[in-house]
């Protein structure tokens, strides 16, 4: 059908009522990209390709794709995984195309199980019942082979409704298998485990034994027996849930402890301990007993001389500590510290703490040793020497001290300072390492790993924070592993495959993404030290390279523009400063001075300490640097310049640019995603009381209703009609960025946000959209159809293409974590059921590969555009690196060249604009009450007579005059006391928007030319029109004309132009 013709008639064509804005003529630079917006995978649907197929030509990589989407379906709760994967190798499909079709009569007999995928059918039995059956029901027959027949009718209630068959004699032989693949562990005649066996490919050559059933002991007691092929990661699947069926940690801690001291168990032990720290190292901080389980294994591996073992755990417990901020007063500057320090960068090391005083306030807010200070009062403690790090903390009475543990280099540290007093010579470190060793993150600790290790030795210049020290890094943490661990003939693959062959058996796949690279001898359960969300790469260090740029200003408002990096300070800014201006004085001579005006207009000016680092970071928009001179009172900035710099921060939405407004919310939302421990999903789904929490979590949780309003709110309180438009369209740019930005969660609180009641009633504001950003919203909202289980966003979600960093919806994850918790038991005949759990914590660790990524996020963010300015082509060699060169070498070079002050100036202009994106996020005042909303709808648009009558009822849904219609929630109720207002965000737009346009005949249009044709895929319209401009106008914004056709249409005799559905309509 859809390679037939159609011949339209003219009288049939309408271009009237086309309204004088329906072309965009701004002059915007995000125009070319909304001719991008079509996204070609979103169109191929998986799923079904993988359905429509005869079963014996699905491979293994079909079946797995059904298996993700399967499980997600009531119909499938409570079996193995072995009895899902028999049934949709299976599985036939079928579609119902037109609703009120007869599918079944009363009395007809059944000959197959069946599973409605989507839609809904209504089965209506003799005695005058109704009963609806929804997507993911099943009906048909029993698992017997007795002859069964319909009670009742049933039809399809909606168009497309779609099904998958399980013919009765598959479906009987697949159950009533279950008993024949089941092996029992009994003990003193009770039933402790029960293992299935699995094969996990069609070869016959992955298979064996799983655990789906156990006691809780009996569960422990497997994490030092040998696993199956088939069960590759138990541990770590046990570490993440065992919280479910355990009281305390410290119950496995015990029996870990125990089994060390038998000699055949001890590697065991240790691995299970290695990954127990990397995975989940919440579990140890902050509870006193398992620190103390900790420190006492330690001691063990240093009794029975496993010093590989135990550098490697103190690189996992170093790697995987979180920053603390301890806040101390002292009564005086002249007062004692409670604390002992060691270590500088004379030594080529951090500043470490040696000792704290018992009962002082120090310990009481939870500084111990080993700690290593980063910051103290903003002022950078990473790469300074000891005498200037004790002068600072002397000189102030209020410190706020940025600590890490770091037991690692600590212990070396100590190692080096027993060398210099038993050598008598203390250890010089090379002018070169200084500036970085004193950093020493953990990328540095590859040098030290590969020492206790035995392998290749690397120069110790290596740097922390280089391309290389990170790739050595990678390479020597798989070296290590291997030499550790026992391997296992297992592959870890891409974001949107499984890596659980326990589930769903090896995924044949040709493309590993090169985002996350992987030992391919290595088992998840494996102590990944480079994972998704337990990483050891630390962004927070960034490389020691000149991607700022400051504005320094002179008292007479002369300004130039300085490169920096992130942790260049104020000291060194007066030295490039003094070169920029061509100033003859000594830098002893200036200061760098901050310069800020209230929004009272008071002027406010305060010196800045010379190790002040982060300087770019910390100039706020009504702020500016200027260089001093300590000799001179001088004003440097007048009322009229503070009058400037008071308008420079007044910040509306429009002024913002929607590329950086769509990179700071990715930015923002990928934080608080990728701090999330896979731990506070379990605690949150199983309603669990940790002394960790959920912080992270409902953080990320509130943000998609945050920013939901955060849009209507925008809308409503503009009272300018064509303004009110323009905040429209800014958004549907946003939204498209975030798409970009792979950032569904904002992009969906977006399109949320613009489908709220009182926003989607404004009917003039719509109808003055440009069409083409009709077109556009309807693109970005086509994605999130709640269809088949949202297939299209998994789709999308699940592309071998879409590597991370992603910030995917969030709703959806809870959904999905929801309904394994609830539509399977957690316990079976008494036993804990594994198979559940290990369900969940595979959907976990799906989420949590989202987050792995082996460079900055920030960055990443930032250049994912051909035509995005890159931020690094300031490291590679470019002249914009000159100004720094003549600060770093202390030589006399030329001035930059004019092309070098244009590119830091740009850089400069950007960084101003994410500044002001920055501060317009965090200054967001919501209106988050549905009520108030309204009001301010009406007040924007009043209600008219074509409204209906219960248009004044919020929560009844959209009026006849919305430019949307009435919407489909995303989920089902995931709790049944949800707030209103946040089921009123996190509901899913549908596909069809906007109402057809008034119509009127165009047939006394006069016939011109040729014939036009007009094609949307493979469908193709013939019209005789007049006035092709007022084609183009309607069309609006048109997708491209596939190859063939172009090819097969011969330009040079027909004009053609594409289309949109809207238009046909």
């Amino acid at each position: 059908e859809k390679k037939k013709l159609y011949q339209l008639e003219a009288g049939d064509m309408d271009l009237s009522g086309l309204p004088e804005t329906a072309v965009d003529s701004e002059d915007d630079d995000d125009e070319e990209d909304i001719e991008r917006a079509s996204d070609p995978l979103m169109s191929r649907d998986i799923v079904r390709d993988c359905l429509e197929k005869d079963p014996i030509d699905r491979t293994d990589d079909d079946i797995e794709q059904l298996l993700e989407f399967m499980h997600q379906l009531p119909a499938f709760a409570n079996m193995t995984m072995s009895v899902r994967r028999e049934l949709c190798a299976v599985m036939v499909f079928a579609v119902v195309e037109r609703a009120g079709t007869i599918v079944l009569n009363d009395g007809e007999e059944l000959d197959s199980w069946s599973v409605i995928l989507n839609g809904s059918v209504e089965v209506t039995y003799p005695d005058g019942r109704t009963e609806i059956l929804c997507m993911g029901n099943s009906f048909g027959v029993s698992p017997t082979m007795e002859k069964e027949y319909m009670k009742g009718v049933m039809r399809t209630k909606v168009d497309d409704c779609q099904f998958v068959c399980i013919a009765q004699q598959d479906y009987c032989r697949i159950l009533n298998q279950v008993e024949k693949n089941m092996q029992k562990v009994e003990e003193e005649g009770e039933i402790v485990m029960v293992k299935e066996h699995r094969e996990l490919d069609r070869t016959g050559t992955r298979k064996g034994h799983i655990v789906i059933k156990g006691t809780a002991e009996r569960l422990t007691m497997h994490l030092v027996e040998e696993h199956s092929v088939v069960d590759p990661t138990f541990i770590e699947d046990f570490l993440l849930t065992y919280r479910t069926f355990l009281s305390s940690p410290m119950e496995v801690g015990k029996k870990l402890l125990e089994w060390f001291n038998d000699p055949s168990l001890r590697d065991k032990v240790t691995r299970v301990v290695l990954l127990w720290v990397n995975n989940h190292f919440n579990d140890f901080e902050g509870d006193p007993a398992m620190t103390r389980f900790l420190e006492e294994f330690e001691n063990n591996l240093e009794r029975e001389k496993m010093g590989g073992h135990l550098r490697l755990l103190n690189i996992a417990c170093a790697a995987k500590a979180k920053r603390r901020l301890i806040t101390l007063t002292k009564p005086s500057r002249e007062a004692p510290l409670p604390f002992i320090l060691l270590g500088g960068s004379e030594k080529g090391f951090g500043i470490f703490v040696d000792s704290v005083d018992f009962g002082s306030k120090a310990t009481e807010a939870g500084l111990k040793r080993g700690d290593q200070i980063l910051e103290v009062n903003g002022q950078n403690f990473e790469n300074i020497q000891l005498s200037k790090a004790m002068e600072i903390l002397r000189n102030n009475t209020h410190l706020s001290i940025t600590v890490k543990t770091n037991l690692f280099v600590f212990k070396e540290l100590l190692t080096r300072l027993s060398e210099e007093k038993r050598n008598g010579a203390p250890h010089l470190p090379k002018i070169g390492d200084i500036k970085k060793a004193s950093r020493y993150s953990i990328p540095d600790l590859a040098v030290d790993v590969e020492q206790v290790i035995g392998l290749e030795k690397v120069n110790k210049k290596s740097k922390a924070n280089t391309v290389g020290g990170r790739n050595k890094l990678k390479k020597i943490l798989d070296k290590t592993r291997i030499s550790i661990l026992p391997q296992k003939p297992y592959n870890d693959i891409g974001i949107g495959q499984s890596q659980d062959d326990s589930i769903v058996g090896l995924r044949q796949t040709k493309h590993i993404p090169p985002a996350l690279p992987v030992s391919g001898t290595l088992s998840s359960s494996n102590p990944d030290l480079l994972q998704s969300h337990h990483r050891i790469l630390d962004f927070n260090t960034t490389p020691d390279l000149p991607d700022q740029v400051l504005r320094v200003f002179k008292a007479d408002q002369q300004s130039r523009y300085i490169m920096i990096s992130k942790d260049t300070t104020a000291k060194e800014v007066v030295i490039q400063a003094i070169r920029e201006f061509a100033l003859t004085a000594t830098p002893d001579a200036y200061s760098l001075c901050e310069v800020s005006v209230t929004p009272e207009g008071v002027i406010k000016q305060r010196r800045l300490p010379d190790q002040l680092s982060k300087l770019a970071d910390r100039i706020q928009l009504s702020g500016r640097y200027y260089l001093k001179n300590n000799m001179e009172t001088e004003t440097l900035c007048s009322d009229e310049d503070a009058q400037e710099l008071l308008r420079e921060s007044q910040i509306s939405l429009l002024q913002l640019s929607t590329v950086e407004v769509a990179t700071q919310l990715s930015m923002r939302n990928f934080e608080l995603f990728r701090n999330i421990e896979p731990t506070e999903y379990i605690d949150d789904l199983f309603k669990l009381k940790s002394k960790t929490g959920c912080t992270n979590l409902k953080k990320f949780e509130e943000v998609i209703n945050q920013e939901t309003f955060w849009v209507a709110s925008e809308i409503l309180r503009e009272t300018n009609q064509l303004k009110r438009m323009k905040i429209i369209k800014h958004f549907i740019k946003i939204a498209l960025h975030c798409r970009e930005c792979k950032n569904f969660n904002s992009m969906f609180a977006i399109i949320s946000g613009l489908n709220l009641a009182p926003v989607a009633r404004l009917r003039t504001t719509w109808e003055k959209l440009p069409s083409k950003y009709e077109k556009l919203f309807q693109d970005l909202q086509d994605l999130f159809d709640p269809s088949r289980n949202m297939a299209k966003y998994r789709n999308v979600l699940n592309s071998q293409n879409l590597q991370p960093p992603i910030i995917p919806l969030f709703p959806v994850i809870k959904k999905d974590l929801t309904f394994l918790h609830e539509g399977n038991d957690s316990k079976v005949e008494g036993l804990v059921n594994f198979e559940k759990l290990r369900m969940i914590a595979k959907e976990i660790r799906h989420v949590g590969r989202m987050a792995s990524v082996n460079m900055d996020p920030a960055l990443m963010f930032r250049t994912r555009k051909k035509k995005w300015r890159s931020l690094g082509s300031l490291s590679q060699g470019s002249t914009n690196a000159a100004v720094l060169d003549v600060a770093q070498t202390g030589g006399h070079k030329k001035r930059v060249r004019r092309s070098s002050f244009l590119n830091a100036k740009k850089l400069y202009e950007d960084a101003q604009m994410a500044r002001k994106v920055k501060q317009y996020l965090s200054n967001l005042d919501l209106e988050m009450d549905e009520e108030s909303l309204q009001t301010l709808s009406l007040q924007c648009e009043p209600a008219t007579n074509t409204l209906p009558k219960n248009t004044g009822d919020k929560r009844s849904g959209k009026s006849e005059t919305s430019p949307v219609a009435p919407r489909a929630g995303i989920q089902q109720k995931v709790q049944q006391q949800q707030q209103h207002k946040v089921n009123q965000a996190l509901q899913v737009p549908a596909v069809s928007l906007y109402p057809s346009r008034k119509k009127v005949p165009v047939k006394d249009l006069p016939p011109f030319g040729k014939w036009i044709c007009l094609c949307q895929g493979d469908m193709f319209n013939q019209i005789r029109l007049r006035h092709l401009f007022l084609v183009v106008l309607y069309a609006g914004y048109a997708s491209s004309c596939s190859k063939s056709w172009k090819a097969s249409c011969q330009l040079n005799q027909y004009k053609y132009l594409p289309v949109t559905n809207s238009w046909k309509k």
